[in-house]
This record gives C-alpha cells, sequence and structure tokens, in this order.
C-alpha cells in the first residue's frame, strides 16, 4: 500500500509550525508567580539592544496629533529624566502597557508620545478609552521617526536623561516589574 506524502505534510506543518511558536515563547518570555498572579514579562529588550544608548536623542520630526500639542527637540533637552514611547491603537501590548504608563505619569514623570502609522480617530478613542498618559504627542504616520530611533516594532519606550542622551531603551510593553528594574531608579531616586 502506498502512503500519501502530501498528507503526512498536513501534519507536519503544523506541529512544526506550534513547536517554533512555543520555542519562541520560551526564549521570549519570562513567566513567574507573583502572590498568586501569573506575571509575564519579555525578555525581548534584553535581545534587541540599541545602538543609540549614550548617544542624543534624534529629532523627533512628527506631525499634529489631534488638538494635542506637539513634542519637539526642545522638550528633551529639558533638565529631567523622560519618556519618549512609540504606541499604536492597533498595537495589543501597547493596550497591556498602557495602565502602567498611566500610573507613570501619576508619578509626576512626563512621556512623549509618538502615535506610530495610525488612524487618527482610532488613537483618539484609544487614549479616551484608556486615558491619555501623554505629556505632548505626535503622529508618525510614515515611520520615519521610528526608523531615526531605531525601533524594531512597538510598543518601544525610550529613558532620556537630563543631558538629552538616550539611557535605556524598552522593546515591548513596559510591565511593572521593568518599571522597577530598569526605570525607577533613574525617574524616582
Amino acid at each position: 500500500m502506498l502512503k500519501n506524502p502530501a498528507g503526512n505534510l498536513f501534519l507536519i506543518i503544523p506541529i512544526s509550525i506550534i513547536l517554533i511558536l512555543l520555542i519562541f515563547l520560551f526564549f521570549a518570555y519570562e513567566v513567574n508567580f507573583v502572590g498568586g498572579k501569573i506575571n509575564i514579562n519579555s525578555k525581548m529588550q534584553d535581545v534587541l539592544k540599541s545602538n543609540l544608548i549614550g548617544q542624543d536623542s534624534p529629532e523627533l520630526n512628527l506631525s499634529q496629533f489631534s488638538n494635542k500639542i506637539l513634542p519637539s527637540h526642545l522638550d528633551l533637552e529639558e533638565k529631567n529624566y523622560k519618556l519618549v514611547n512609540f504606541w499604536a491603537s492597533w498595537c495589543a501590548p501597547c493596550r497591556a502597557e498602557h495602565k502602567n504608563l498611566i500610573a507613570i505619569t501619576k508619578l509626576g514623570h512626563k512621556i512623549i508620545g509618538v502615535n506610530y502609522k495610525d488612524g487618527l480617530v482610532k488613537a483618539e478613542n484609544f487614549l479616551q478609552e484608556l486615558g491619555d498618559p501623554y505629556y505632548k504627542i505626535g503622529s508618525d504616520k510614515n515611520g520615519e521617526a521610528a526608523i531615526a530611533w531605531g525601533v524594531y516594532g512597538i510598543p518601544e519606550t525610550f529613558l532620556i536623561s537630563p543631558e538629552n542622551k538616550i539611557i535605556e531603551k524598552i522593546a515591548g510593553p513596559i510591565t511593572r516589574s521593568i518599571y522597577e528594574s530598569k526605570l525607577k531608579k533613574h525617574l524616582d531616586p
């Protein structure tokens, strides 16, 4: 009896895809149980280093976002620590990190928002639904600012020093543990 090699492919391909996804999840995320709750943290920020660390921040060539105040390079030169957060309404991890951005803002820290390749109405609805943590917001409709900043994917957040140097890049959503381990020592000395 002859075996159907095409039939075997229909089994091998889905199993291979599932195996590859599981391997990716194993290496890309860290899962902990803290206080009876599951805590999932991305390890991508450890892998996706930025060549801009220690460099002056790039220009913020952005277009107007709704009726919000447009950020400029002068905002990055203010003598305090600030965050630049690339986000979009269509980005599920951006939605997941949003409550943490609100909490950071409530602590008195400034976050500059860069809305990445998004529709204005959808982005406005996103902020209306979840709250607006941004000090100033600009739109990066064509992705040129993201390229200048070396953004791999969103969300990505950059910590800028009082001297306008990039000192940290967070690839993926900001979680409570990322805030505690990477941002708090600069923002809450």
